[in-house]
């Protein structure tokens, strides 16, 4: 058994320590228990599960969960005029949030607008060899064209129908 099926193992024995107490009520510890065993014995389902959870937990989601579940905690706890104190208070720390959110974006922006200068650059030098590369063509005379005969229009004759 390689390391992370110890550290899935662990995982597995914890969640049954907690699930002693109520093993017939079942639950999130009962799941986790299970969750941990098939970690444990298959590295698909442990990819699988390391996967979907960095994906839940990289992106805003959860902070967005976290900040709508201590609203609710503050609406339901405290009386109207202390929550919407509070609720300033929050909401100073989640424009705090903002600003670092921003700031990294606009790192990550100077990034990839980089990469994409340089992808730009290379395919303008491929264009160019091409242009250079190419071969004049011979010029080839145009075809006369001769003037179109009268018997061509068929609606001359229906101009007065």
């Amino acid at each position: 058994m390689d390391r992370d099926g110890l550290i899935w193992f662990g995982l597995a024995i914890a969640a049954a320590l907690v699930a002693m107490p109520g093993v017939l009520a079942g639950g999130l510890p009962l799941f986790l228990v299970c969750l941990g065993l098939a970690c444990t014995l298959h590295a698909g389902s442990r990819r699988l599960i390391v996967s979907a959870t960095l994906r839940l937990l990289s992106r805003g989601a959860l902070r967005t969960a976290l900040i709508v579940l201590g609203a609710v905690m503050l609406i339901q706890l405290l009386p109207l005029e202390m929550a919407l104190f509070m609720a300033g208070d929050v909401l100073a720390y989640v424009e705090v949030l903002a600003a670092v959110g921003l700031i990294a974006a606009n790192a990550r922006v100077r990034v990839i607008r980089g990469m994409i200068e340089a992808k730009t650059d290379q395919w303008r030098a491929a264009v160019r060899r091409r242009i250079g590369h190419r071969k004049s063509r011979a010029a080839r005379p145009s075809a006369r064209r001769r003037p179109p005969s009268p018997d061509d229009n068929p609606a001359t004759g229906w101009a007065f129908a």
